[in-house]
Parts: C-alpha cells; structure tokens; sequence
C-alpha cells in the first residue's frame, strides 16, 4: 500500500528490431519512455551519427485513416439504435487483451468496408442536399402560387418584360411610391411570405433602365425560374420529387442502421490504430543511427525481469541494458499506486487533488477509513445505506463497467456500508425511528453530543495529519524541523485544550495550571521554529516567528470545520422526517392519497439520498483536502503514462486493471 518502486532503464539495440521490439514493449504495457536527449549527450563526436526517426509522415497516415474510421462511426452511430438504460450498463464496453485486438483487426476489411459506408454516406448528403434545395424553392414559390402564368412565358414578350419579385415591409413605401411614378409598368400584389411582399411587375423596354434602379432603390429580390410549368404545378412537382427522395433517404437509412458489425469493427480498427499512433509517438524520444537505437524509461521495479525477459525474446543477445535507481527527490518520476481493495476505490480522490510526489507517502490508505467514516456520519441512514449497498453490489456482480467505473461504484459501495452502520448508530431508518431500536444517539435530542463528538473526532483526524507528517520528516532525517513543525504544535494545541477543559470543569484547576505552562511553553517553541525556517535579520525572524504562531487561527477555523459532521447528518435527516410526515398526513384517505404518499416517498426520499450523498461526498473531500492534506500533504506528482493508448470503445487488456 505505497507509492510504486520504479526504476530507470536504458536500452541500445539493432534498428532492424526496433518495430518488432516496441510491439512487445506494447504488449508489456508497464513502461513509459523519456527523452533519450535528457540522459545522453548527443552533441559529443562519438554520438553525432545518431538522429531522432522521423515519425510525422506515419503520424499523419495514422490519423487520416482514425478520421475515417470516426467518419464511419458517426455516420452509422447516428442511425443504430442505441442502447440504453440497464442494457447498456451490463453489456458495457467489449473486452479484448492486446492480442486479440490485433488478431481481430487482421480480419477486418477496412477499405472494402470504408468504400461501402462512404458511398452511401455520399449519397445521403447528397439526398439532403436535393431535398433542403426543393424545400427552399417551395419557400420560394408558395407566395406566388396562385399566379396563371409561368415564369417561362413571361419570357417570350418582344416588348415588354415581366418579372416576380418580393421586397422587404421596411422598404415597401418606398417601392410604392417609385413604381407610382413610372409610367409604363404594371405592378401587382400576388403574395406575402413573412414581412416579404412579392409583386408581379410587367414593364415596357424604354423605361427598363427606371424600372431596374427602382429594384435597386428597394432591394427587390427577383425570383428566378425557367419553368415553362405554373408556380403550383411545379410545387406539386417538387414535393413528389421530396417525397421519392425521402423514400430512397430511408432506404439508406436503413442499410447504415444495420452494419452493426461494421461499426464494431471501426471502433476496435479506432482503437488499433490509436496505439500504432501511441507507438509512432513513442520514438519520438529515441536517437537512432543506421544501424542501432537507443531508449530510455520507466518501469515498476516488480516488473523489470519481465522487463529485460520481453527485450531479450526479440535481440537475442543483441542489446544493451541497463537499469539505474531514481531520484526520489526528482519531480520527473512518475507515480503508480499501488493498494489493498478497500482503498483502492479511493485512489480517485486522491488523484483529484493531485498525485503524491516520489518522496511523498501515498495518502490514500492513511485517509480512506476516515472519509468513509465522514461520509456515513453526515448521510447517516439505515435505509439510504442500504439501498447505495445494494445498488452499488448487484451493479458491480451484474455490469460490466469499465475499470474507473468500476472503482467509483466500489467506492459508493463502501460508503454505503458507513451510511448504513451509523444510521444504525443513530437509530434512522429513512428518516424514521423504530421503537424499541437500540441507539447509540438521538440526532434530534442529542445534537450537542454529537456536535462534541465531531470536534472531538476532529481533533484526533489533525492530529493524525501532523503525525504523518512527523513520520516523513523522521524518514528524511529532519529531527530538527519535526521538533519545531509537529511536536511545538502538539504541546501548544494539547495545552490550549487541557486548559479549557479545565475552564469548563471537565478538568482539575491543576491540571489547567499545568496546561497553562506547557500552552506557554510550546507558543515559545512555535516562535523559535518559526524563527528558524525564516532568513533575514533578528527582527525579520522575530516577526516571521510570531506570524508562526497566528497559525493558531486556523487550527480553531479546523475543528470548526468539523461542526459539519453534525450538521449534514442532521439536516438530512430532518429532511427525510418531513418528508414522511407529509406522506403520512396524505396516506389513508383515498386511493388517490394512498398512491400520492407513495410516490411522495419514493420520489421524495430518492431526491434526499441523493442530496445526502452529495453534500457528503464534497463536504468529505473538503476535510480531507483542506483540514488532513494540509498538515502534511503537497501533492504535484505526475502519473505513469502506460505504453497503451487510452482506449474510448473498448476495455483493453482488463486483467491489469482489475
């Protein structure tokens, strides 16, 4: 349960196994390649006959042919019938190692099947093309559906020349008005689309030129049409024609929604081809002459035999390899955890607040029994806890979700077992009591033990923070600095509280005498250390010490922070109470009563459940974030890159991650 041991390693091998090599390396998955650059100087004579491979042209090809592998798998997505709801959570994403993603691929057919797909897909945007154009010269034509003349013949005047145009409403008048002052034109309302006015106009030749700068005056829009057909003749036209496209658009339609297969294939030849991608990428931290290269990584220290077994199958004797110790204290390393079951499933934590560094201890199993603990106390109820216990335990026997998926249900699935354990504790029961029930308390009657309980509880949870980090500090022999940062701390924080119990008579006046030196005592040793850390003159040292011990505020923000274990315990349940008193006062009635207490219940308690968990779930995330990792924990780790490419359409290789 720590931080994954890694090791460096350094490889010279032939080129002519490069290709082969970094299969296997694929395969292995458990590395991730640096900058060979970094390690070795390049620039010195020996090395100079050694360049990066150019990779851009086969990065190029890969992602050309994964775009059209996207282009298939939207086109035909978008027609398939989807799978939804349970279906969808059991089925989950298709399984495959990294074998049989490559031995399937090799029966895939991708230019025979891409051409098939594309043809269709030309010809449907070439149907809904056809069909948005009829559609706009319907649009077009409607307003003037009622004229008894075609556009063709008006064409055939010698000496008059007739036009159908609209014009804006807001240039109207002003059309109006100039076509009032022609005298050989005819004008005539014949429609109205929208706020455009359309007119038939009929104009003798000698006046042409005022009848075109009228147009130009009010922007007229003329309609251009050859049919020798009457505007609705040829809107009749025109929707039969829609109509047998949308027959042929179905056609298709159905043809793309039934290449099922073919769109499995397109996603595993996506996913194929993402790690082809990944591998090309890959040598772009590698140096190659013409004749051997060269590479340098990380791997788990676990698993550097296999390691050195995978490279050893492919050169035979033909390589260099080496492996070095890291750095602990480099922010280069990258980070693998590595823990039991139960904190497991609260890696995802700790990873949103950030990694661990290399030096760093790995705060996951050191805080994931307190957050479940937090969570239960503030979203404390039997039902809730249950029904989360269930849920989360048939979803995980039943579904096949992928492995971040599965990590988050198993996390709710514990947290159910807290909810569960203190709404027992509490004696709730969706916000109920049952009579006779053993309870440890009563949230509606002992809110102030519990709220004692929190800060208590609290306390202890930051004093276990400063702990860790008197651990870390000993580990890296820095006695001094543990003395001044932890154990100043505890001897003014355990004075503060001694005195007070004492005040409040929990506590002899002896002892708060007592508790009064040691407070004072340890205030002192707070304004040494923080002297110390501190650079400057006497006076700067001074004052940094003193600010050293302003810090005192935040530890009474701290417990409380705490007040909030009470609080979202309390407020979830008053909520879940109202909620069956409401039900209560409408059940007996009628039927109608009967079946709106139910659904109230349901309904009601289902939206509480979920409320409940989520102000637990941030609420949790703040006292670990804030009050547990700021006593110890920086974070700022990077994660390992495995040698895979993060697949989208498939669980690959599921074994590493379960």
């Amino acid at each position: 349960m720590a931080i994954v041991k890694m090791k460096k390693f350094h490889l010279l091998a032939l080129d002519s196994q490069r290709e082969r090599l970094l299969r296997e390396l694929q395969i292995f998955r458990n590395i991730q390649f640096e900058d060979v650059c970094d390690v070795e100087d390049f620039e010195n004579e020996d090395l100079q006959s050694f360049k990066k491979p150019i990779v851009e042209s086969q990065l190029s090809e890969y992602d050309d042919i994964m775009n059209q592998c996207l282009y298939v798998i939207d086109l035909i997505g978008k027609y398939t019938p989807p799978i939804s709801g349970l279906k969808s959570l059991i089925d989950g994403l298709p399984n495959y190692t990294f074998e049989e993603m490559e031995s399937r691929v090799k029966d895939i057919n991708f230019d025979l099947e891409y051409e098939e797909v594309k043809v269709l897909g030309d010809e449907l945007a070439k149907i809904e093309s056809s069909i948005s154009k009829r559609k706009e010269l319907i649009k077009e034509l409607e307003p003037v559906a009622d004229m008894d003349v075609s556009f063709k013949s008006m064409q055939s005047l010698k000496s008059f020349k007739a036009v159908v145009g609209g014009v804006s409403g807001k240039l109207l008048e002003i059309f109006k008005e100039e076509v009032d002052n022609l005298d050989y034109t005819y004008c005539e309302e014949i429609g109205v689309y929208k706020e455009e006015h359309f007119f038939f106009i009929i104009y003798d030749k000698r006046e042409e030129d005022k009848v075109l700068e009228v147009f130009r005056i009010s922007n007229m829009n003329i309609i251009k049409n050859n049919s020798d057909k009457l505007a609705n003749e040829e809107i009749k036209d025109l929707e039969k024609e829609i109509e047998e496209l949308k027959l042929r658009e179905k056609d298709i339609i159905s043809n793309l929604a039934s290449k099922e297969e073919v769109l499995a294939d397109f996603k595993l030849y996506y996913e194929y081809l993402g790690n082809l991608k990944v591998r090309s990428q890959a040598q772009k931290d590698f140096m190659a002459s013409k004749s051997v290269f060269m590479l340098s990584g990380y791997c788990p220290d676990y698993d550097t035999k296999r390691l050195e077994k995978t490279i050893k199958s492919v050169c035979n004797e033909d390589y260099t390899f080496e492996l070095e110790e890291v750095d602990k204290n480099s922010e280069e390393v990258p980070i693998i955890l590595k823990n039991n079951s139960f904190a497991k499933a609260f890696e995802n934590v700790t990873s949103t607040y950030a990694l661990p560094k290399y030096n760093e201890v790995d705060p996951t199993p050191l805080y994931a029994p307190i957050y479940a603990l937090f969570f239960g106390m503030m979203s404390a109820d039997v039902g809730y806890g249950v029904i989360l216990l269930l849920l989360t335990t048939i979803g995980l026997k039943i579904c096949n979700f992928t492995p971040n998926m599965k990590k988050n249900v198993r996390f709710f699935q514990l947290i159910g077992v807290s909810s569960t354990i203190w709404g027992f504790l509490y004696g709730s029961y969706f916000g109920a009591s049952i009579p006779g029930m053993w309870k440890l308390l009563d949230l509606s009657t002992q809110f102030m033990q519990v709220l004692i309980l929190s800060i208590v509880m609290g306390g202890i949870h930051l004093f276990y923070g400063l702990l860790i980090k008197a651990y870390m500090q000993v580990r890296d022999k820095q006695y001094l600095d543990m003395f001044f940062d932890v154990i100043a701390w505890y001897i003014t924080l355990g004075g503060i509280i001694c005195l007070l119990l004492s005040a409040a008579g929990m506590l002899s006046s002896k002892v708060g005498d007592i508790s009064l030196y040691v407070m004072i005592a340890g205030i002192i040793l707070l304004v040494i250390g923080g002297a110390r850390a501190s650079e400057g003159n006497i006076a700067k040292r001074i004052v940094a010490g003193i600010y050293n011990v302003y810090g005192l505020s935040s530890y009474i923000g701290d417990f409380v922070s705490y007040s909030r274990l009470m609080a979202l315990g309390m407020s979830g349940g008053y909520i879940a109470f109202s909620v069956n008193m409401i039900a209560g006062m409408m059940w007996g009635k009628t039927i109608i009563g009967y079946v709106g207490a139910i659904l109230i219940l349901v309904l009601f308690h289902a939206f509480n459940l979920f409320l409940s968990c989520l102000g637990a779930y941030v609420h949790s995330l703040r006292l670990i974030y804030v009050e547990f990792f700021g006593k110890f924990y920086e974070g700022g780790g990077k994660a390992f890159n495995f040698f895979r490419n993060k697949t989208k359409y498939i669980n690959l290789d599921r074994q590493y991650e379960d």
